[in-house]
């Protein structure tokens, strides 16, 4: 509508002026009116909502508050979301397409795997809709930040997180030969993560040889115990949650034979939060493991 009507603005002023002099002036006001109805075009959005708790905690990174129209649930999961602290005040959202429409939202942020049916139903309906890619790795991680920067306006806010997420990153890294220290994830059930996964990413620039990727699995996959203790990493790592419902393959790991065929392993929990979604934030779950292997070192050397 609004391009509509600085359309016929401008064509009656076309018809009123006369001459060479008003043409020439015409025509400067009718690129004037176009460079203002492409401002408005590209204007950046202000009622952003997000449908993904990796999303969520990105927009929150990167814009204002009040430019937010509505968080996923999931940001309120303090054992999931490092922004559970932080959203009092926010409406939030199930994914489903009732909740999002009433919104009129300019930006709808989504991720992968988020409520399809509603992606495609605002996408039909002509909604700016952007999917974000779940993160495999750290140049995923800068990826991601830079594309919904760039879609919110901000990429010097994008450019700032990603700088700060480097920083720690090279400050937490080790050794890059061969004689690094081992360490292997085990979630539940004896799965694990190896190649082409954000946690083998962020094992390894936290100086360590993922052993899942060492054992051949790709992705998240799933070892026996006999491999497991075969393996007998350094380090071994487990998800840590407040509100952990307990697990076989946790109740394996804490029985004293097992913790002694394991020899010399020591065990290290990092915050399901920090790798759930691949965010700057990742950076603190390298520092972890970083200091992890820095103590085996001293310790070795003592």
């Amino acid at each position: 509508m609004a391009r509509e009507t600085m359309r016929g603005f401008g064509a009656g002023l076309m018809r009123r002026l006369r001459g060479r002099r008003g043409l020439r002036a015409g025509a400067l006001v009718l690129a004037l009116i176009a460079l203002m109805v492409a401002g408005r075009a590209e204007a950046r959005p202000e009622r952003i909502v997000s449908m993904n708790l990796c999303t969520d905690q990105l927009a929150l990174a990167l814009v204002e508050r009040w430019r937010i129209g509505s968080l996923s649930t999931l940001a309120a999961d303090p054992d999931l979301s490092n922004v559970a602290d932080a959203i009092d005040g926010f409406r939030l959202n199930h994914g489903l397409s009732e909740e999002i429409l009433p919104l009129e939202p300019d930006l709808v942020v989504a991720g992968s795997f988020t409520a399809q049916p509603t992606v495609r139903l605002l996408t039909r309906l002509g909604y700016p809709t952007l999917v974000v890619d779940f993160a495999r790795s750290i140049d995923d991680v800068r990826a991601n930040v830079r594309i919904l920067g760039e879609a919110v306006g901000q990429m010097a806010r994008a450019d700032a997180l990603i700088g700060s997420m480097d920083g720690r990153l090279a400050a937490a890294a080790g050794p890059t030969g061969s004689n690094r220290r081992t360490a292997l994830y085990l979630q539940p059930n004896g799965y694990t993560a190896g190649r082409d996964s954000l946690i083998d990413d962020v094992i390894r620039h936290a100086g360590l040889t993922n052993l899942g990727a060492e054992a051949g699995i790709r992705g998240h996959g799933r070892l026996s115990l006999e491999t497991l203790l075969a393996l007998a990493p350094d380090i071994l790592i487990t998800d840590e949650s407040r509100d952990r419902a307990p697990a076989l393959a946790y109740e394996i790991l804490e029985h004293p034979a097992i913790t002694t065929l394991l020899g010399r392993s020591i065990r290290v929990k990092v915050p399901t939060r920090l790798w759930i979604c691949g965010l700057p934030a990742i950076a603190e779950a390298v520092e972890i493991l970083a200091d992890a292997r820095r103590r085996l070192t001293a310790e070795a050397g003592s």
